[in-house]
């Protein structure tokens, strides 16, 4: 079977998605669903995993009247990078393609909520990738490349997220969405 080549050429991942493959058992990245702030193969990469919900919402992080109107935001593991500290992002659909704004105030997290078009998204850390390492990593094939769309804004907070993205790219992809998450135990 030939693997199809519909994915995301690494110097186009800015502003996409990165899949983790169902190898990759490190704990930290399994299958984390990464939207790409930054990429460039001789600098660092950063992203962050949008599908990894802490379970916690802002409120019950933060007890401040700055963030009454964020509190009941749910709380996202942006990655372990700064995992102590919390930060507001602003994705929105623009000109075909998914925009993030990041480490935005309060006050500018809430006013984004005023717009219909926006997703506010509260995180705790973010990935980070040194100089080459990402590109490494994409050469052992530890990741999936894919394109951002309008519906992987809108369905990153749902529990099969790391499937559904691996089916939107093609009939092979969506045979890898089927790996359980523990193969051993099959």
């Amino acid at each position: 079977m030939q693997i199809p080549n519909n994915q995301v050429p690494e110097n186009k991942l800015s502003k996409n998605l990165l899949i983790a493959a169902p190898s990759l058992r490190d704990g930290c990245f399994d299958r984390s669903v990464i939207y790409m702030l930054e990429h460039a193969q001789k600098q660092s990469s950063i992203g962050l995993i949008l599908n990894h919900p802490t379970g916690k919402s802002v409120g019950q992080l933060i007890a401040s009247d700055t963030f009454s109107k964020l509190a009941h935001l749910p709380v996202s593991y942006g990655g372990p990078v700064e995992s102590d500290q919390l930060h507001f992002a602003v994705f929105e659909w623009s000109n075909n393609s998914l925009i993030c704004s990041t480490r935005i105030s309060a006050e500018q997290a809430i006013e984004a909520m005023r717009k219909r078009e926006n997703l506010v998204r509260a995180f705790a850390g973010h990935s980070e990738w040194t100089p080459g390492q990402l590109h490494e990593e994409l050469k052992n094939q530890a990741w999936i490349t894919a394109y951002s769309s309008k519906a992987s804004l809108n369905n990153s907070l749902v529990e099969d997220f790391w499937a559904e993205s691996l089916r939107e790219i093609s009939p092979f992809h969506h045979i890898l969405s089927l790996t359980p998450a523990n193969p051993t135990l099959n």
